[in-house]
């Protein structure tokens, strides 16, 4: 039994190949860190400009981009059919007059961050915090109208294509 485990690990070892051969090994750590990158300027470029929601919007349309791709290109017909389900009830969950679902839980994770650094003693101002919870909500909105958006064209795109 070890000899074969050792065959088997010997061959673990040489079928994976060299790390640096593969270019998307360095692309797409720099590329995950330049999306957060690009959401923490609009966020910041947000509060520091009279109008915070363009800002937001394009944060939303660029985080939508990419969940839309990642979900058309990869993700299975069911469970694009799933999604495209889900993200229709949060959608007319936040039609209700009593707060949607997104904007209770947005306030939940400020509530949670505010005593986080109060534990921490970190002095903050609330009125930014409640700045960067409504961007953060415009930014979510916008990111789920996009990828339901993608997810209903690639629903008729498909559903064309088996018409024919």
């Amino acid at each position: 039994m070890p000899v074969n485990m050792s065959v088997s690990a010997d061959r673990a070892i040489t079928v994976g190949g060299p790390l640096a051969s593969s270019s998307h090994v360095m692309w797409v750590p720099l590329m995950g860190g330049l999306w957060v990158v690009i959401n923490v300027a609009l966020v910041y470029l947000g509060l520091h400009v009279a109008y915070c929601l363009p800002c937001s919007l394009l944060a939303g349309v660029v985080n939508g981009m990419l969940f839309s791709v990642i979900a058309v290109a990869k993700a299975s017909e069911r469970f694009q059919a799933g999604v495209t389900g889900l993200l229709s009830g949060f959608t007319l969950s936040g039609l209700r007059n009593d707060g949607s679902l997104l904007s209770k839980a947005t306030q939940g994770v400020h509530v949670f961050l505010d005593q986080a650094l109060r534990s921490w003693g970190v002095g903050y101002s609330e009125t930014l915090h409640q700045q960067i919870e409504q961007e953060v909500l415009y930014i979510t909105w916008t990111t789920l109208f996009v990828v339901l958006a993608s997810l209903v064209a690639e629903w008729v795109r498909s559903s064309r294509f088996e018409g024919q």
